[in-house]
């Protein structure tokens, strides 16, 4: 098919003024024979015939073969950008040189649009992978915020609960002790009304020491206010301790309790005996609570400075579902017969006791096989063996060498007993108060060289009375006893602080340094 003259004609004329032929002939030494076209434009044109054809075109050389070639987007030396055809003719080669500046800017523009498109498309996909991400996150949050707000309004029902039971389980003690003061106080009451009287009010009046108790645990161990207070006790005195509190609790059910030892537990240790003794007691408390037939069993091994200490029942045991939650605060454990007793509070005081003296707890149990419960405490052996002896005699360090008066103020008859043990062998005199109010009395009467001073006593607070000696103008050095934690503010008002339990020969050793040496 050949084309129109006409259309021929335009199409050479459309394709000359776009693409600028430039048409040259050079030998088989690349030497200029001959030119055609306007090559200014190339750089190409400036060449005589006769010069090396290399030298404006470096690109020609392996570019001439026998048959005719193209090469596309070629650079020359004044920066055009051509396409190169060459042909074979004779003893030399046509090189025919057409303009693609267009072309080849057209094609960088592509080009450019192509890898912004896929930067875009890169950024898109990376922005839409963040968004899947935040809303994963989001999702997750509002899991982990439902979650939350569940357990909040699980521990909310339950302390709601737990208020509405201790209200009933005070009033039921606090009736009993009222109707049967009532009962005692009639006039026609016998002495065996009046004995039955009052051991009906001794039993409600330890069941609500034992509530208020486990009340006061869980706070000061919420808010942190129990701290350790490690030192060398013997172990085996503390179990036979607890076999004393528990066999007959244990027999009145008619329950077997036994104690066994490892030969590899050692007998003096040094830890907090207090928060041991506590995690035990609510351990077998437990045990002999809920155990209606059979035995109780503790049983300690001591290894690479661990104590473990395993108490095992056989009670009903414990469903796998409701293993986690006994620990929880105010979940209780149920009966046989489906009563819920106790505060509930028990296990979670244990747990957290565990973890305050480093340890950890472990439970085994299946409903109707009894179970098992676990401590490991982290536990040092005594330095030396030495041992605290609450009434082991002074140190002759700690005794009185000047006539001095220490007035006590303390309303534990007990912790009386024991003051009254070590100072009066250590050579001081004594005069003992059981309120502040009393001490504040006996104070200004009586100008003791020293005041220790419970913070806890009836009436005037220890840190009232202290603030009231000071407005006496007593000029003494006051100490505080005390096992709660002070604030600062507190603690300004007393000249040193002692936690109770207090080491006596300490204790003693600051009373011989305030009384003896007042500018301490």
């Amino acid at each position: 098919m050949s084309l129109p003259p006409s259309v021929i004609e335009y199409l050479q004329s459309d394709f000359v003024n776009e693409s600028r032929p430039f048409c040259f002939l050079v030998d088989s030494d690349f030497r200029l024979v001959d030119s055609w076209g306007d090559g200014d434009w190339s750089g190409l044109a400036s060449a005589d015939v006769g010069a090396n054809m290399l030298d404006h075109a470096p690109f020609l050389l392996g570019a001439l073969g026998s048959d005719p070639q193209k090469l596309s987007f070629i650079s020359t030396g004044d920066g055009a950008v051509v396409h190169l055809i060459t042909m074979p003719h004779q003893d030399g080669h046509y090189a025919i040189v057409l303009d693609a500046g267009q072309e080849h800017d057209f094609r960088q523009e592509k080009q450019q649009s192509a890898n912004e498109l896929r930067l875009l498309h890169g950024s898109q996909r990376k922005l839409i992978a963040r968004q899947r991400d935040l809303i994963a996150e989001l999702v997750e949050a509002k899991a982990e915020l439902d979650h939350h707000r569940r357990d909040i309004e699980r521990s909310s029902a339950n302390k709601s609960r737990f208020i509405a039971m201790m209200s009933h389980e005070f009033r039921t003690p606090l009736a009993s002790i009222i109707n049967y003061a009532d009962l005692a106080l009639e006039p026609g009451s016998g002495p065996a009304d009046i004995q039955k009287s009052i051991e009906a009010i001794s039993r409600s009046g330890r069941h609500l020491t034992s509530l208020v108790d486990a009340v006061l645990d869980e706070a000061r161990l919420d808010a942190g206010q129990i701290q350790l207070r490690e030192r060398d006790f013997d172990l085996f005195e503390l179990l036979d301790d607890l076999a004393a509190m528990m066999a007959p609790l244990a027999a009145e059910k008619g329950l077997s309790f036994a104690t066994l030892v490892d030969p590899d537990v050692p007998h003096k240790v040094r830890a907090d005996d207090v928060c041991l003794r506590q995690i035990l007691i609510n351990l077998l408390g437990n045990a002999v609570k809920f155990t209606q037939e059979g035995s109780i069993r503790l049983y300690l091994t001591y290894n690479d400075g661990r104590l473990v200490a395993t108490v095992s029942d056989t009670g009903p045991g414990i469903s796998v579902a409701d293993q986690e939650r006994v620990f929880r605060a105010f979940e209780r454990g149920t009966d046989r017969d489906g009563s819920l007793r106790g505060a509930g509070l028990g296990l979670t005081i244990t747990l957290q006791l565990a973890k305050l003296m480093r340890g950890e707890i472990s439970l085994d149990s299946l409903p109707g096989q009894g179970c098992t419960v676990s401590v490991h405490v982290p536990m040092a052996i005594a330095e030396g063996g030495a041992v605290d002896d609450a009434l082991s005699p002074p140190e002759e360090a700690t005794y009185a060498t000047q006539s001095k008066t220490v007035l006590v103020c303390d309303d534990d008859e007990d912790m009386l007993a024991l003051l009254e043990h070590y100072l009066h062998r250590a050579g001081y005199a004594l005069i003992a108060a059981s309120s502040g109010t009393e001490a504040v009395e006996k104070a200004v009467n009586y100008k003791p060289d020293i005041v220790l001073m419970d913070v806890n006593v009836p009436g005037m607070s220890g840190i009232d009375a202290a603030l009231a000696l000071r407005d006496q103008k007593y000029a003494g050095p006051i100490v505080a006893l005390t096992a709660s934690k002070l604030s600062d503010d507190e603690k300004n008002s007393f000249t040193r602080c002692f936690r109770k339990p207090a080491q006596m020969q300490q204790l003693l050793l600051e009373i011989k340094d305030l009384t003896h040496n007042p500018e301490s």
